[in-house]
């Protein structure tokens, strides 16, 4: 389509910045006496967004506030406009370390004798990102991890996972509960140093048109991942979308992957996050600011380019290829590189898309399991008056589709063919068939599909386990959503075995969503 044309525009998020937050904990006495700290500008606090589907100034909010020295943190709930007044309730969530506590760790560990030296030689961010320690009084102590990687070693001992205790300058060369084989490297891409990636700013989200002609065919905002839904408390949602419109009508709210989970068959499982932005290779202009291309071919992440885990651009890539607009952006969550991928076709179809890689590690080698939840916060025609239902296969031309009038789950399996979620007074909507390579839940997969109804504050499971597995049948409680404000949890499996690496091993994965 040559008159097809892709604006982008800068636009503001809805919520508290740090700052503001931080004034509302100073004027709080209950949560500086539940942390026992006397100085809020020692505790580490970030972006509180509204919550809802059109947050104003009295949206609702929660927030993590964390005490790094204590290693504690508490949970505000309140309102945008009177965050003095939030309710504080304890929280065990525990941010993963960010890039400056990262580097000071690193500085740490470089001073330490036993370090290795050399150019050959690498520290980088591995799994998992903390290695805490319980002192016998019941405290603990905040122990980011580090990776050295030498691989020109001669005992073979490629991979050194470390723990480092940055406020007493201490390193612990075997932290207890890092379960790794470090006498084996696996994948053949040299990871970036903690060192290599930096983040020079730009707006953390965007609202995308593409006209064609005269005629808009899509309207969203789009989130980068480093301020993607869920955080503080959570672990984002990789690249997320807001408030789709396809020819001017809403068909989604909120599209995200909230939850991103690795178990491997020996027994180690990791909560991997989806708000770490990397490298990848992006071509074109960038006409809002750092972090946001607007590319002239399509953007290679690790998967288009394997062997190199560097690029010419860390953020948000978008490109139009005359039939489809592809929104990515490239994640690292330890040694785990992600990308998140969204396909919006011109004929308004939907295709959200996960892939998996990893760089040089000791670990991905062994037979595991990825397993990616997008939530798909529906809003046809923007009523709430939304039906779900399934599509058996029966042997009838014609298709039977049979209502799911309460909160359920459902496996991809016969005699399922596929699920719609349709406006009640309109009809339209969109059918939810599974990807080819989408995978059936295991035991800890959990299921394939959630339905609910809506609820501002159900963008996170919580993470509360056990070993890290997807808690999002905690929200299931019976509700009708017949006629409601429908969410869709749409999750797929990857297996991955690199000595049987067929038949989709290092392929994108994901549903497509056909426009009714």
């Amino acid at each position: 389509m040559p008159d097809v044309r892709v604006l982008i525009e800068a636009v503001p998020q809805t919520g508290l910045t740090a700052e503001r937050l931080r004034q509302a904990v100073a004027g709080h006495p209950e949560v500086l006496t539940a942390l026992e700290v006397a100085d809020p500008g020692l505790l580490s606090i970030g972006f509180a967004p509204g919550l809802g589907h059109d947050p104003a100034g009295d949206a609702p909010f929660q927030a993590t506030v964390f005490d790094p020295a204590g290693n504690r943190a508490v949970e505000l709930r309140g309102t945008l406009d009177r965050p003095e007044r939030a309710e504080v309730r304890p929280s065990s969530f525990r941010p993963r370390p960010g890039r400056e506590e990262v580097q000071a760790a690193a500085a740490v560990l470089r001073a330490d004798p036993r370090c290795p030296t050399g150019q050959d030689v690498v520290i980088y961010r591995p799994m998992p990102p903390l290695a805490d320690l319980e002192n016998p009084d019941g405290t603990t102590v905040r122990r980011p991890t580090l990776g050295i990687y030498t691989p020109g070693e001669a005992t073979g001992l490629r991979h050194r996972i470390v723990a480092v205790d940055v406020a007493a300058g201490v390193v612990d060369w075997t932290p207890a509960g890092i379960n790794v084989r470090m006498h084996h490297d696996c994948e053949h891409t040299v990871p970036e140093g903690v060192d290599a990636l930096a983040d020079h700013g730009g707006p953390d989200q965007v609202r995308v048109r593409v006209v064609d002609g005269e005629s808009e065919l899509w309207n969203l905002l789009v989130v980068r991942p480093r301020a993607s839904a869920p955080q503080n408390p959570g672990n984002g949602g990789g690249v997320e979308l807001r408030q789709v419109r396809y020819r001017g009508r809403l068909v989604l709210r909120q599209a995200h992957v909230p939850v991103l989970n690795v178990e491997y068959e020996e027994g180690t499982t990791f909560r991997d996050w989806a708000s770490s932005e990397t490298r990848f290779s992006a071509t074109g202009t960038d006409p809002v600011g750092w972090g946001w291309r607007l590319c002239t071919s399509p953007p290679r992440t690790i998967l288009e380019r394997p062997g190199s885990d560097a690029g010419n651009f860390q953020g948000v890539a978008i490109h139009h290829d005359g039939e489809q607009l592809r929104i990515v952006s490239e994640l690292q969550a330890g040694w785990y590189r992600y990308a998140s991928d969204w396909r919006l076709a011109d004929n308004g179809d939907i295709m959200p898309r996960f892939g998996f890689a990893a760089t040089a590690n000791p670990m991905t080698c062994m037979v595991h399991r990825h397993h990616v939840y997008w939530r798909l916060d529906f809003g046809i025609d923007g009523s709430g008056g939304d039906v779900v239902e399934q599509i058996d296969e029966t042997g009838s031309i014609v298709p039977e589709p049979v209502p799911i009038i309460r909160e359920t789950t459902r496996r991809r399996r016969h005699p399922a063919r596929y699920w719609q979620v349709r406006d009640k007074s309109s009809g339209r909507g969109y059918q939810i068939h599974p990807g080819a390579a989408d995978g059936t839940a295991d035991a800890y997969g959990v299921s394939d599909l959630w339905f609910l109804r809506h609820h501002p504050r159900e963008l996170d499971d919580g993470n509360p386990g056990p070993r890290d597995r997807a808690a999002i049948s905690r929200f299931l409680d019976g509700q009708s959503i017949n006629g409601a404000d429908v969410v869709v949890w749409y999750a797929g499996h990857y297996h991955h075995d690199q000595a049987h690496p067929q038949p989709h091993q290092g392929e994108l994965i994901g549903p497509h969503l056909v426009l009714i």
